[in-house]
């Protein structure tokens, strides 16, 4: 009776251990079930890692592509900054240089005027000295001819002697009170005349 109770014990321990044995197969299936679905979500997550590095490193290379252009349009600016600024000069200077050269011309053509305006002045002034010798030399003329009308009876010659020359002497003469200059032949020259 003994072993009889011993081999239930026994037998209820197998059937304990086969039930527990059952029970961890089933524990270790699912478990192994668990473990596929955490590898397949680890694989999925492997892979959705490597998409979102993927587009990390694209986006990465995006936005270092677009620092690149925006540092060569801030370049670009900033050249175009210095030529305008640079034209801006070169305008300023053209327009120094351009009233210099206009106060230059005012400044030649004032100077022209005055010039002008003296030299037309010099030339009235000589057309006027130019009319009076002519009037006189006109008066001089006339009053010549006057002279070779006038007798020597109305002439006084003095002793007064002003010049010599190979034909004759000049005398300090006086026509009606005015003292003139008279040319007297020599005697010689005047008898063979």
């Amino acid at each position: 009776q003994g072993k009889s109770k011993q081999m239930e014990r026994n037998k209820n321990e197998l059937d304990a251990a086969v039930r527990e044995k059952s029970t961890m197969e089933a524990e270790m299936v699912e478990m192994r079930q668990q473990l596929e679905t955490l590898q397949r979500s680890l694989n999925e997550n492997r892979r959705e890692k490597e998409v979102l590095q993927h587009e990390r490193d694209e986006q990465r290379r995006e936005n270092e592509a677009l620092r690149q252009a925006l540092n060569e349009e801030r370049r670009e600016k900033a050249n175009i900054t210095q030529q305008k600024a640079q034209l801006q000069r070169e305008f300023h200077q053209q327009q120094r240089e351009k009233t210099a050269l206009e106060q230059q011309v005012d400044n030649l053509r004032e100077t022209a005027l005055q010039a002008n305006d003296r030299h037309v002045q010099e030339l009235e002034q000589r057309l006027a000295a130019s009319t009076a010798a002519t009037e006189e030399i006109r008066q001089m003329l006339q009053q010549s001819e006057e002279v070779r009308s006038i007798s020597s009876r109305d002439i006084h010659v003095t002793e007064n002697k002003l010049g010599k020359g190979s034909y004759g002497e000049v005398r300090i003469a006086y026509w009606q009170g005015c003292p003139v200059a008279v040319k007297m032949l020599y005697e010689a020259l005047a008898g063979s005349l």
